[in-house]
């Protein structure tokens, strides 16, 4: 099970450390430009290994063509957002740098899935969908994933009832216009939205699920640890075949709302083998019809801006 991370930053090593840490890749493969930076990276990690169960063999390179057949390969170059920037604000930033690395991995391996987790990661997805040829299914971004998890166990401290038996879902933009799927949002057996407290805590945890990122940049200037782990899950869900639930970047198709785009949105995907293999967002409420469509006219409106 080969991986490659494309990016040496803050992401692309907690990418890294999840996926040693937690001995889920047999090979990984870390590209920067800039050699040694990835070099000194795998050398810290390499020294890592002798403490764990597992034994990734972990290499550096400055050469695209190494990836050839890695199962997934995770993007994470780009600017970085920083404090008092939107996910947004490094569109025009990002976009040719996507645009270049994904037409260069078409040459090297088209059977290879592509996560893309620099932000914006929506249009970014959509750009990269764009440019690519292989499959559809085999190219989508990292989304709400970590949105969905905040979400659970807001809810779960909230309520106190452990997060792995609360089903929500955050879809949408990821970014200010997300919003959780309440409507089909379940509790064990229960309807979130049928409990005498969910009136009373839904605006405010959804207020702190969006802002919790902005929150960790302006107090330590980055995130790295929690989205590595989440992006590591999905990678595992890829090379496992393992048919799990995450709610994705991908291309939107006709389902819960009459607007049919070729925008990519996060919503929830079932990930396997072959990436994205089915999409799930079939019933919304009408407010959540609403909010899907602002979602989907802000990132349109971002992805006409680069064009």
């Amino acid at each position: 099970m080969k991986v490659g991370i494309i990016g040496a930053g803050n992401v692309g090593i907690g990418i890294a450390d999840a996926l040693v840490l937690l001995d889920i890749v047999g090979e990984l493969i870390i590209y920067n430009r800039t050699l040694d930076k990835a070099l000194g990276e795998v050398y810290d990690l390499e020294d890592a290994v002798p403490f764990l169960n597992g034994s990734t063999t972990i290499m550096a390179t400055d050469n695209l063509s190494e990836l050839k057949g890695c199962e997934v390969i995770v993007i994470t170059v780009g600017a970085n957002q920083k404090e008092g920037q939107t996910r947004l604000d490094l569109l025009s930033k990002n976009v040719s740098i996507i645009k270049d690395i994904v037409a260069k991995l078409d040459k090297v391996d088209l059977s290879s899935s592509i996560l893309i987790v620099t932000n914006p990661v929506d249009v970014l997805t959509r750009v990269a969908l764009q440019t690519s040829r292989r499959e559809s299914s085999k190219i989508f971004g990292s989304g709400t994933v970590l949105d969905t998890m905040r979400l659970k166990e807001e809810l779960g401290l909230r309520l106190g009832i452990n997060r792995k038996n609360i089903h929500a879902f955050v879809v949408g933009e990821h970014g200010d216009s997300e919003f959780a799927l309440w409507s089909v949002a379940n509790v064990g057996p229960v309807r979130l939205k049928d409990m005498p407290q969910f009136e009373d805590i839904k605006d405010e945890v959804m207020r702190k699920v969006r802002n919790r990122a902005y929150e960790i940049i302006n107090k330590k200037g980055f995130t790295k640890q929690a989205i590595g782990v989440a992006v590591a899950k999905i990678v595992k869900a890829i090379v496992y075949d393992e048919k799990k639930i995450f709610t994705l970047s991908a291309k939107l198709e006709k389902n819960c709302t009459d607007i049919c785009m070729d925008v990519a949105i996060s919503q929830p995907c079932v990930v396997g083998k072959e990436g994205v293999e089915k999409k799930l967002l079939l019933d919304c409420s009408g407010d959540e019809i609403g909010l899907l469509k602002q979602s989907i006219d802000k990132l349109n409106n971002a992805y006409n801006s680069i064009q």
